[in-house]
């Protein structure tokens, strides 16, 4: 049930060969089937479990043995109706648009297709919302590569 991923060597808090990982891998196994449809998937060890990323972003992950959805960030726990859902907190802060499915609503295929659904609408409306936005100019570029050397 454990994966072990090499720690980058400039990581300086974890000076060990392996870091650990734990999360389930049949609601891994889940996920992978409900993101059949969705193309550019990406997973990556992230926030100590495993994360799906589709073209760069963020979509949903595991932590543990529960389901982590990302959605639009005005989403409220009542938008969701779910008894079975909670608002992330990683440090013991809630954080907008990120929300915990707990294990028994994960328990088969159809739940976690719900939940994933739900992601991927949002995933694919904020990637059509960056698509349209404004080019950056080529002063802005000079701006933010200052920035950046700073």
């Amino acid at each position: 049930m454990t994966r072990r991923y090499r720690v980058s060597p400039k990581c300086l808090r974890c000076r060990g060969n392996y870091h650990s990982m734990a999360y389930d891998q049949s609601l891994a196994a889940r996920v992978r089937r409900a993101l059949t449809t969705a193309s550019n998937v990406v997973e990556k060890p992230m926030f100590g479990g495993l994360t799906f990323m589709i073209a760069g972003n963020m979509c949903c992950g595991l932590i543990k043995d529960e389901l982590m959805i990302r959605v639009a960030p005005e989403t409220t726990l009542e938008a969701l109706a779910s008894p079975y859902v909670r608002v992330c907190k990683f440090t013991s802060r809630p954080m907008r648009g990120l929300f915990v499915v707990s294990r028994e609503e994960c328990a088969n295929q159809r739940g976690v297709n719900r939940w994933v659904k739900l992601a991927l609408q949002h995933n694919r409306s904020w990637a059509a919302q960056v698509s349209n936005a404004r080019p950056m100019r080529s002063r802005d570029r000079a701006t933010k590569q200052v920035r950046r050397d700073r």
